[in-house]
């Protein structure tokens, strides 16, 4: 469905509001159709812009828009500018005046001609802007509870104006503050908020607000009111309980109320096959890489939801998923640069003899020394090891990382500290395998059912070489010479590929939504397309830590 067609209500009322015949019950009703609604309310600045454009259809050679984007973050744009050149300009608009200059001198002519323009120009730019204004500042309306244009009523402090506020007397309006002292704020519907000094904050009404620094806390006046709260890489919502966002520290730090609702700003993977498809094709539901299953991969019952894949160590075992667009190391989809982290369920059937690999996931970029490698081996070689352990069968984690070249990540399955056996992998149940790569904190691990079990610390920063022409491949590797000898035994579902390291709280929290029969992000398993924007409810009076990246749960400080 079209969004024109999807959001009718909001077009009908948006098109009384162009041709200014809204009434006071529409304007009601176009506020509750876009409460809460992000997608919503950005269909409505889109079509509220081409009102703008149809306002001086006599300048239709300038043309200008106004932009809001609000999916994790709001941010505004409105530009002015000419189409056309200054003669094509002359030849459409101006014909009445040029017909005029007909009848003076040359000289005459060119002289009116050179001083007409400019004047007809900035005469007809002034026009558009006005009208913009006075419709942006319609729009701006709408989203105020109040008749009133005020914001807030400062209680306690002193704040400055940064940019396009207003303060008379105590009474404040929308615009970007800092705050000068610590101060109290009392909004036209009763909520109240505290800010720290020097905390720069813009509202946008009494309702939603930007805070790029400083400390903020929230208090709405009741369970009804939901105070939303926009921040650079994440979005906060009340809904009706009290919180505060402390930006002071390395990671922000939320202390949440009894359901205060967390909207990150990245937390999809960059690929994921679920295997619920019934296609010929592994569908990836996020991005464009849909793999080909040989005739080996077989499939089966799903680990979780309606499908999954059994290979049988064979070597046209596997899922080829192309190079996702990669010709050279550092390119194509499977190209990372912040971090990495590969997610799967698996019931493995891994022999664990001397010399047996069964490979996972693999990605190569062409050359066998820039690989990305998750799989079970058991070898005699004790090459690349970051730590360096004696180990017999284990589970292993291979990049390459600039600085340090290609190393290997195992996590021996020996029973010891927490540890799995082999056997205990093996025990008909399904597994939770993830491993990630964070080049912030420089921080490699491995995780089995939501703990992590393994981990290396490299310098902070360091970069990795990954993407590349190589094909990756799910349930073997790349190269026909070595599909026998590192082909998968066992069930392996719900495989997620980000280009960012998942923090240890959201590991956790994957695995204990697939214990209640959903898939890594909460939702029912399917082969849809996963959604753009995730709804996460925080532990309820907790202080919890934010990944700065991501905008994802770090870690629960106290609870």
């Amino acid at each position: 469905m079209i969004r024109s067609e999807k959001y009718a209500a909001i077009r009908e009322i948006a098109d009384a509001i162009g041709t200014k015949t809204a009434t006071q019950e529409q304007e009601k009703q176009l506020a509750e159709l876009l409460r809460g609604n992000l997608e919503a309310q950005r269909f409505f600045y889109d079509y509220m812009g081409m009102h703008i454009d149809l306002l001086a259809p006599a300048a239709s050679n300038f043309e200008f828009s106004y932009k809001r984007k609000i999916e994790t973050a709001v941010t505004e744009e409105f530009t002015v500018r000419r189409k056309d050149t200054s003669q094509t300009m002359s030849n459409t608009d101006n014909n009445e005046e040029i017909t005029q200059t007909r009848l003076k001198n040359s000289s005459e002519k060119k002289h009116e001609h050179a001083q007409k323009i400019p004047l007809i120009v900035k005469y007809k730019l002034w026009l558009i802007l006005t009208a913009a204004v006075l419709l942006l500042l319609l729009l701006w309306q709408q989203f105020n509870q109040s008749s009133a244009p005020i914001i807030a009523k400062i209680e306690k402090g002193q704040l400055s104006i940064v940019d396009h506020g207003m303060i008379n007397g105590n009474h404040l309006f929308s615009g970007v503050y800092q705050t000068i002292q610590a101060s109290s704020l009392l909004l036209v519907d009763g909520s109240t908020l505290h800010l720290a000094a020097h905390s720069h904050i813009k509202f946008f009404n009494n309702h939603e607000m930007r805070l790029t620094q400083g400390k903020l806390s929230v208090a709405p006046a009741s369970d009804n009111n939901n105070i939303i709260v926009h921040v650079p890489n994440f979005t906060l919502n009340s809904n009706g309980g009290k919180f505060s966002i402390d930006l002071t520290q390395d990671k922000p730090v939320i202390d949440s109320g009894e359901n205060t609702l967390l909207i990150p700003r990245r937390w999809q993977p960059k690929h994921f096959w679920s295997f619920d498809s019934q296609s010929d094709r592994v569908i990836d539901s996020v991005g464009s890489a849909s793999g080909i299953p040989a005739a080996g991969a077989t499939r089966t019952t799903g680990l979780l939801g309606r499908g999954g894949f059994y290979f049988n160590n064979h070597s046209t075992d596997r899922i080829d998923l192309g190079s996702g667009g990669g010709t050279v190391p550092a390119t194509g989809t499977f190209a990372v640069s912040d971090g990495v982290t590969i997610e799967v369920l698996i019931r493995p059937e891994y022999s664990g003899e001397l010399g047996e690999i069964d490979q996972i996931f693999s990605k190569d970029t062409g050359d066998e020394k820039l690989r990305m490698v998750l799989g079970f081996q058991h070898n005699s070689t004790k090459k690349h090891l970051q730590p360096d352990l004696d180990v017999n069968e284990s589970l292993e984690f291979g990049l390459y990382i600039l600085g340090q070249g290609y190393n290997r990540l195992k996590l021996p399955l020996d029973g010891l500290n927490g540890r799995p056996t082999l056997a205990q992998l093996k025990d008909g149940n399904m597994h939770h395998i993830v491993v990630s790569y964070s080049v912030n904190t420089g921080l490699k691990a491995i995780y089995i059912d939501g703990q992590m079990l393994a981990s290396y610390q490299y310098p902070l920063g360091s970069k990795m070489l990954t993407g590349g022409p190589g094909s990756a491949t799910i349930g073997n590797t790349q190269g026909a010479n070595r599909w026998k000898l590192k082909s998968f035994s066992g069930v392996i579902d719900e495989v997620a590929f980000y280009d960012f390291a998942l923090p240890a709280f959201m590991v956790q929290a994957h695995w204990i939504n697939v214990q209640q029969d959903k898939n890594y992000f909460g939702f029912q398993p399917s082969a849809k397309t996963l959604p753009k924007i995730m709804n996460l409810v925080l532990p309820a009076y907790s202080s919890v830590e934010l990944d700065p990246l991501t905008g994802l749960p770090y870690q629960v400080l106290k609870q």
